[in-house]
Protein backbone atom coordinates (compact mmCIF):
# COMPACT_ATOMS: atom_id res chain seq x y z
CA UNK A 1 0.00 0.00 0.00
CA UNK A 2 1.35 3.19 -1.06
CA UNK A 3 1.06 6.28 0.90
CA UNK A 4 -1.57 7.61 -1.26
CA UNK A 5 -3.79 4.87 -0.84
CA UNK A 6 -3.09 5.37 2.74
CA UNK A 7 -3.92 8.64 3.08
CA UNK A 8 -7.36 8.13 1.56
CA UNK A 9 -8.13 5.51 3.71
CA UNK A 10 -7.34 7.46 7.13
CA UNK A 11 -9.65 10.38 5.00
CA UNK A 12 -12.30 7.90 4.67
CA UNK A 13 -12.32 6.83 8.42
CA UNK A 14 -12.56 10.27 9.29
CA UNK A 15 -15.49 10.99 7.29
CA UNK A 16 -17.02 7.93 8.86
CA UNK A 17 -16.28 8.49 12.37
CA UNK A 18 -17.56 12.48 11.77
CA UNK A 19 -20.97 11.57 10.46
CA UNK A 20 -21.10 8.69 13.53
CA UNK A 21 -20.49 11.56 15.42
CA UNK A 22 -23.39 14.13 14.08
CA UNK A 23 -25.28 11.65 13.92
CA UNK A 24 -25.38 10.79 17.29
CA UNK A 25 -25.78 14.86 18.04
CA UNK A 26 -28.67 14.39 16.15
CA UNK A 27 -30.47 11.60 17.89
CA UNK A 28 -29.60 13.70 21.27
CA UNK A 29 -31.56 16.73 19.87
CA UNK A 30 -34.66 15.15 18.60
CA UNK A 31 -34.07 11.37 18.31
CA UNK A 32 -36.39 10.53 21.46
CA UNK A 33 -38.95 12.72 19.99
CA UNK A 34 -38.87 11.15 16.44
CA UNK A 35 -38.52 7.41 17.73
CA UNK A 36 -41.30 8.01 20.28
CA UNK A 37 -43.72 8.95 17.43
CA UNK A 38 -42.51 6.39 15.07
CA UNK A 39 -43.30 3.51 18.05
CA UNK A 40 -46.48 4.94 18.77
CA UNK A 41 -47.27 4.85 15.46
CA UNK A 42 -46.02 1.20 14.27
CA UNK A 43 -48.46 0.36 17.79
CA UNK A 44 -51.29 1.74 17.08
CA UNK A 45 -50.79 -0.02 13.34
CA UNK A 46 -51.15 -3.48 15.34
CA UNK A 47 -52.46 -2.74 19.04
CA UNK A 48 -55.54 -0.60 18.61
CA UNK A 49 -56.17 2.00 20.82
CA UNK A 50 -58.54 2.09 23.68
CA UNK A 51 -60.78 3.93 21.31
CA UNK A 52 -61.40 1.02 19.27
CA UNK A 53 -62.24 -0.95 22.23
CA UNK A 54 -65.77 -1.30 24.25
CA UNK A 55 -64.52 -2.22 27.92
CA UNK A 56 -67.29 -5.00 29.22
CA UNK A 57 -67.92 -4.92 32.66
CA UNK A 58 -66.27 -7.44 35.02
CA UNK A 59 -69.37 -9.46 36.19
CA UNK A 60 -67.24 -11.55 38.54
CA UNK A 61 -69.56 -10.74 41.93
CA UNK A 62 -72.81 -11.39 40.02
CA UNK A 63 -70.89 -14.70 38.68
CA UNK A 64 -69.97 -15.57 42.50
CA UNK A 65 -73.54 -15.25 43.86
CA UNK A 66 -74.83 -17.47 40.38
CA UNK A 67 -72.45 -20.12 41.68
CA UNK A 68 -72.84 -20.17 45.12
CA UNK A 69 -76.47 -20.46 44.43
CA UNK A 70 -77.93 -17.07 45.46
CA UNK A 71 -79.76 -16.69 42.10
CA UNK A 72 -81.64 -13.34 43.29
CA UNK A 73 -78.84 -11.79 44.69
CA UNK A 74 -77.52 -11.96 41.18
CA UNK A 75 -80.30 -10.74 39.47
CA UNK A 76 -79.68 -7.52 41.59
CA UNK A 77 -76.04 -7.42 41.41
CA UNK A 78 -76.53 -7.74 37.21
CA UNK A 79 -78.96 -5.15 37.46
CA UNK A 80 -76.37 -3.03 38.60
CA UNK A 81 -73.95 -3.01 36.57
CA UNK A 82 -76.74 -2.82 33.37
CA UNK A 83 -76.92 1.29 33.83
CA UNK A 84 -73.04 1.24 33.51
CA UNK A 85 -73.24 -0.78 30.15
CA UNK A 86 -76.93 -0.17 28.82
CA UNK A 87 -75.41 -1.52 25.07
CA UNK A 88 -74.57 -4.65 26.71
CA UNK A 89 -76.75 -7.54 26.31
CA UNK A 90 -74.95 -10.40 28.27
CA UNK A 91 -76.44 -10.05 31.47
CA UNK A 92 -79.88 -10.11 30.17
CA UNK A 93 -79.03 -13.35 28.61
CA UNK A 94 -77.64 -14.38 31.93
CA UNK A 95 -80.29 -13.53 34.07
CA UNK A 96 -82.58 -15.19 31.59
CA UNK A 97 -80.98 -18.56 31.93
CA UNK A 98 -80.63 -18.62 35.30
CA UNK A 99 -84.78 -17.39 35.97
CA UNK A 100 -85.73 -20.39 33.66
CA UNK A 101 -83.22 -23.03 34.95
CA UNK A 102 -83.04 -22.22 38.86
CA UNK A 103 -85.72 -19.19 39.57
CA UNK A 104 -88.26 -21.08 37.21
CA UNK A 105 -89.52 -17.34 36.68
CA UNK A 106 -90.41 -17.63 32.44
CA UNK A 107 -91.91 -13.82 32.59
CA UNK A 108 -88.87 -12.86 33.97
CA UNK A 109 -87.07 -14.40 31.13
CA UNK A 110 -89.22 -13.85 29.13
CA UNK A 111 -88.24 -9.96 29.56
CA UNK A 112 -84.72 -10.12 30.05
CA UNK A 113 -84.51 -11.75 26.61
CA UNK A 114 -87.07 -9.05 24.99
CA UNK A 115 -84.99 -6.61 26.47
CA UNK A 116 -81.81 -8.45 25.07
CA UNK A 117 -83.34 -8.61 21.21
CA UNK A 118 -84.34 -4.91 21.61
CA UNK A 119 -80.53 -4.06 22.28
CA UNK A 120 -78.42 -6.14 20.18
CA UNK A 121 -76.72 -5.21 17.36
CA UNK A 122 -74.46 -6.81 14.86
CA UNK A 123 -74.86 -10.13 13.32
CA UNK A 124 -73.62 -13.05 15.94
CA UNK A 125 -75.02 -10.94 18.86
CA UNK A 126 -78.87 -10.31 16.66
CA UNK A 127 -78.64 -14.25 16.29
CA UNK A 128 -77.63 -15.09 19.76
CA UNK A 129 -80.50 -13.26 21.18
CA UNK A 130 -83.08 -14.11 19.07
CA UNK A 131 -82.02 -17.83 19.30
CA UNK A 132 -82.66 -17.82 23.29
CA UNK A 133 -85.62 -15.96 22.90
CA UNK A 134 -87.03 -18.64 20.26
CA UNK A 135 -85.71 -21.37 22.69
CA UNK A 136 -87.71 -20.12 25.42
CA UNK A 137 -90.66 -20.31 23.29
CA UNK A 138 -90.05 -23.37 22.07
CA UNK A 139 -88.83 -25.24 24.93
CA UNK A 140 -89.95 -23.73 28.44
CA UNK A 141 -93.32 -22.37 27.06
CA UNK A 142 -94.31 -24.65 24.34
CA UNK A 143 -95.12 -22.32 22.47
CA UNK A 144 -93.31 -22.96 18.74
CA UNK A 145 -95.30 -20.27 16.86
CA UNK A 146 -94.08 -17.67 18.83
CA UNK A 147 -90.55 -18.70 18.43
CA UNK A 148 -91.26 -19.09 14.51
CA UNK A 149 -92.46 -15.54 14.62
CA UNK A 150 -88.61 -14.28 16.65
CA UNK A 151 -86.97 -16.36 13.62
CA UNK A 152 -88.59 -14.63 10.72
CA UNK A 153 -88.10 -11.41 12.49
CA UNK A 154 -84.19 -12.06 12.62
CA UNK A 155 -84.46 -13.82 9.31
CA UNK A 156 -85.75 -9.83 7.93
CA UNK A 157 -83.52 -8.13 9.86
CA UNK A 158 -79.84 -9.71 8.48
CA UNK A 159 -81.15 -10.55 4.82
CA UNK A 160 -78.76 -12.42 3.15
CA UNK A 161 -76.44 -13.33 6.00
CA UNK A 162 -75.50 -16.97 7.38
CA UNK A 163 -77.35 -15.70 10.61
CA UNK A 164 -80.74 -15.46 8.05
CA UNK A 165 -79.92 -18.72 6.23
CA UNK A 166 -79.67 -20.51 9.88
CA UNK A 167 -82.74 -18.51 10.80
CA UNK A 168 -84.60 -20.14 7.60
CA UNK A 169 -83.65 -23.47 8.46
CA UNK A 170 -85.03 -23.21 11.66
CA UNK A 171 -87.92 -21.76 10.60
CA UNK A 172 -88.68 -24.56 7.87
CA UNK A 173 -88.11 -26.93 11.10
CA UNK A 174 -90.65 -25.25 12.84
CA UNK A 175 -93.31 -25.05 10.18
CA UNK A 176 -92.54 -28.76 9.48
CA UNK A 177 -93.44 -29.14 13.76
CA UNK A 178 -96.29 -26.77 13.39
CA UNK A 179 -98.00 -29.38 10.73
CA UNK A 180 -96.97 -32.33 12.37
CA UNK A 181 -94.71 -33.88 9.87
CA UNK A 182 -91.16 -33.54 11.91
CA UNK A 183 -90.08 -33.63 15.28
CA UNK A 184 -88.99 -30.41 17.33
CA UNK A 185 -84.98 -29.88 17.52
CA UNK A 186 -83.29 -30.76 20.95
CA UNK A 187 -82.93 -27.81 23.53
CA UNK A 188 -79.93 -26.03 23.16
CA UNK A 189 -76.79 -25.56 25.91
CA UNK A 190 -76.55 -22.96 28.34
CA UNK A 191 -74.54 -19.86 27.92
CA UNK A 192 -70.84 -19.92 29.46
CA UNK A 193 -69.93 -17.35 31.20
CA UNK A 194 -67.91 -14.41 29.38
CA UNK A 195 -64.24 -14.79 29.88
CA UNK A 196 -63.00 -11.71 28.64
CA UNK A 197 -63.42 -7.93 29.42
CA UNK A 198 -62.85 -6.55 25.80
CA UNK A 199 -64.03 -6.54 22.57
CA UNK A 200 -63.45 -5.03 19.23
CA UNK A 201 -66.29 -2.71 18.35
CA UNK A 202 -67.09 -2.84 14.61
Amino acid sequence: MNSGEGLRLDLAFEIVIALLLYGLFLFLLFGRSVISKVSDQFIRLYWPGDEQFRVLPEYSLAEARVRQGQYKVAVEEFRKVIPQYPEDVYPHLRIAEFAVEHLHDLKLAELELLSAVSKAEGKDTSALAAGRLADLYQFALQDPARALAVMKQLREKLPGTKQARLAEERITVLEKFLQGTAQPPKPPDKIAPRPSRYKMTG
